[in-house]
């Protein structure tokens, strides 16, 4: 059967990135002297949704230079280990492979009459502790599937430290969007890392606008399976990255947060960002930007209020991504009121 693609003839594609381009370069060039504030107290405080992706790599505040607050969460020493809940309960598989687990990894409320699908690689599990606390305020049944190193667009998955195609990563990911099929969802939440590798059918490692392009048809034909069970789709697009290893750059500078903190044009890849929000678009499935709640200064802070925002270069503390919850839930809450 061929498989008839919805995506824009290549001159109004180019004409939506060359836009996007053209308004993110001038939202990024110097706007003179900006006025220098606290980052917020709490990343969960009340506001709008999300901003558009040009408006995300904007302008922003700048970033107060502070000692590393004493009541700092979670601890210096302990925030490599502050995951989410489903690593340590088994229910986040690793490189090695395993099937997705519905009864064993149910949290919220497990009776809900509402289930919601969390999915994707270990950058989807971040939101975990959020979307936990929202499930648990709504009432509804969250189903947690999660791989590392396992993007969720349907491509192979290559590991550069083995040189290898990961086939336990093809093999989840099949069983784990069958298993959506039957839970008919009503919503799926959707993310993945925009560090991956893969290849093409002949094994050649692909890179640039090649790697791209695989991306773009293998992340639709996942999305055309994640819409076939009946759910609302809800992509996040991938959080910003920390240009060092925050906890242990923190440990180093006790004095000053700031010698720890990124470049927003490090930490927000305004190409990739444009290209997940245009692959929605595509595909009319919902697009969250939380570039602004993990970055709402500038440079991109390690710390917010008291909260560690990162265990690592590439991940977020499980304590900072809860305290996001309020905001993802407005969020997802706007887009299902959009598409009753």
């Amino acid at each position: 059967m061929i498989r008839l693609s919805r995506r824009p003839v290549l001159p109004a594609r180019l004409a939506i990135l060359a836009a996007a381009v053209a308004v993110t370069l001038g939202a990024l060039a110097p706007a003179g002297a900006v006025a220098s504030v606290a980052a917020p107290a709490s990343a969960d405080a009340p506001g709008a949704g999300p901003a558009p992706v040009v408006a995300a790599l904007g302008s922003r505040p700048k970033t107060q230079d502070r000692p590393v607050p004493a009541n700092i969460r979670p601890a210096i020493a302990r925030a490599a280990r502050d995951f989410p809940k489903p690593y340590f309960d088994g229910c986040h598989v690793e490189q090695d492979g395993g099937l997705p687990d519905e009864i064993g990894c149910a949290y919220g409320r497990v009776g809900g009459s509402k289930t919601i699908v969390l999915f994707g690689d270990s950058h989807a599990l971040s939101w975990f502790p959020a979307v936990e606390k929202m499930a648990q305020r709504k009432g509804w049944r969250l189903i947690s599937l999660t791989m590392s190193a396992c993007t969720p667009a349907d491509i192979p998955a290559y590991m550069p430290k083995t040189g290898t195609v990961s086939e336990p990563c093809a093999e989840w990911r099949d069983a784990t969007l069958g298993l959506i099929e039957l839970l008919r969802p009503a919503v799926v939440l959707a993310a993945g890392t925009r560090g991956f590798a893969t290849t093409d059918a002949s094994g050649t490692v692909l890179t640039g606008a090649a790697r791209t392009a695989a991306w773009e048809a293998g992340v639709e034909r996942t999305i055309d399976r994640l819409k076939s069970s009946g759910a609302r789709v809800i992509w996040i697009a991938d959080t910003p990255i920390a240009r060092v290893n925050p906890p242990a750059c923190l440990a180093r500078h006790m004095r000053s947060t700031l010698a720890c903190a990124t470049p927003v044009s490090y930490a927000v890849n305004a190409a990739w960002l444009s290209e997940e929000h245009l692959v929605t678009q595509v595909e009319s499935v919902g697009f969250i930007d939380p570039s602004l709640w993990v970055c709402p200064t500038s440079p991109c802070p390690a710390v917010i209020g008291s909260v560690l925002v990162y265990r690592d270069a590439g991940h977020m503390t499980a304590t900072f991504m809860a305290t996001l919850s309020t905001r993802l839930e407005k969020a997802v809450l706007a887009d299902l009121a959009a598409h009753p």
